[in-house]
């Protein structure tokens, strides 16, 4: 195969991007989540409780827009909204119980998605590639910031913000194998979605 031009490779990118969408969207919605809300709900359980601007900073989206989401997973019972101890001006969003279950739902999900996307891929391959995209995605940022006349920073400048007390994670992490257990679930956690419960999250 000849190398792509540099079209092909955006191309390439889009078609990858596309494919997880359409694969991942039914699960999404049959879990009662909306487009951008999983993701919230995956770094809370990772990370715990986070107030919106951290969770805006972190995925890089709109302040407001985060806000509506939360908004919306609230009335759905799966975070808590509350004012933070030490400023009551600010809030603190945490998981429910309900929350912390459809988050490990998707999560399950999404590691099946990546299996199937790497199958065939050495882990050298797997490295190489998480690395790959590490690297294409600080190239865009800093090209960001330099077409919006922004102070250049360090090449070696981590590119999202890291929750206070958390260690750096390799990029490889999230390509791992799944926990110890998983294996007890159905053959696919994708076609079999754990349904939201029908009490007054609607």
């Amino acid at each position: 195969m000849e190398d792509p031009d540099l079209f092909e490779f955006r191309a390439l990118l889009y078609r990858t991007s596309h494919a997880q969408r359409q694969l991942m969207h039914p699960f999404m919605a049959s879990i009662g989540l909306g487009t951008g809300q999983p993701r919230l709900l995956s770094y809370l359980e990772e990370n715990g409780p986070s107030s919106p601007r951290g969770l805006a900073e972190y995925y890089e989206l709109d302040p407001a827009g985060v806000s509506r989401m939360l908004d919306a997973l609230s009335k759905k019972g799966l975070v808590a909204i509350a004012p933070a101890a030490d400023d009551r001006r600010s809030k603190v969003v945490s998981l429910t119980a309900e929350g912390k279950r459809v988050s490990q739902s998707w999560s399950a999900a999404c590691r099946e998605e990546a299996a199937a996307m790497l199958e065939g891929f050495t882990p050298e391959e797997r490295a190489a590639f998480a690395d790959y995209l590490v690297r294409a995605h600080a190239n865009l940022r800093a090209y960001g910031r330099q077409l919006a006349g922004e102070e250049p920073r360090p090449a070696t400048e981590r590119l999202d913000p890291m929750p206070a007390g958390e260690e750096p994670r390799p990029a490889t992490e999230r390509l791992a194998p799944m926990p110890a257990g998983e294996e007890s679930r159905p053959a696919s956690a994708l076609s079999q979605p754990s349904a939201p419960e029908e009490a007054s999250h609607a």
